[in-house]
């Protein structure tokens, strides 16, 4: 098994020099703005109360826990969601979503295949929905 998706939360199970990739939403007010009260209360994308505010974790916060748990961040890229387009965009702006990658101390160099490197804004992945059932399938092929 090359990946395992143990779905939202963070969590993922690896072996010595596996790789852990995490996306999560940064804890800015825009994030809080566009988040909870646009997603949640006004458009009505996402179900109310799936976001807590006090939950979300900041690029800076999440690699101190990782460097704390043994792991080393390679790389950081933030996420842009269009609800019309239904696409997602890698972008250098992590003031909302971001995804970090992150190996073991001392496994910098470890390989991790083209899909996976966070590339740049023309990069897009096709969201068949807001859940991990698009991501899943992404990552099958």
């Amino acid at each position: 098994m090359k990946i395992l998706d143990v779905g939202c939360g963070g969590g993922l199970l690896t072996e010595p020099g596996g790789s852990l990739f995490i996306t999560t939403i940064n804890k800015t007010q825009l994030s809080y703005a566009l988040g909870i009260v646009f997603a949640e209360q006004i458009a009505g994308i996402v179900p109310k109360g799936t976001h807590t505010w006090e939950k979300f974790v900041s690029p800076e916060k999440l690699e101190s826990i990782l460097e704390s748990n043994g792991l080393s961040v390679q790389s950081m890229a933030g996420m842009l969601y269009n609800p019309f387009s239904g696409y997602w965009h890698w972008s250098e702006n992590t003031s909302l979503n971001y995804a970090a990658h992150a190996v073991k101390s001392g496994v910098q160099d470890h390989p991790v295949p083209d899909e996976f490197v966070f590339k740049g804004e023309t990069e897009e992945l096709r969201g068949q929905d807001s859940t991990n059932a698009g991501a899943q399938e992404e990552l099958k092929k």
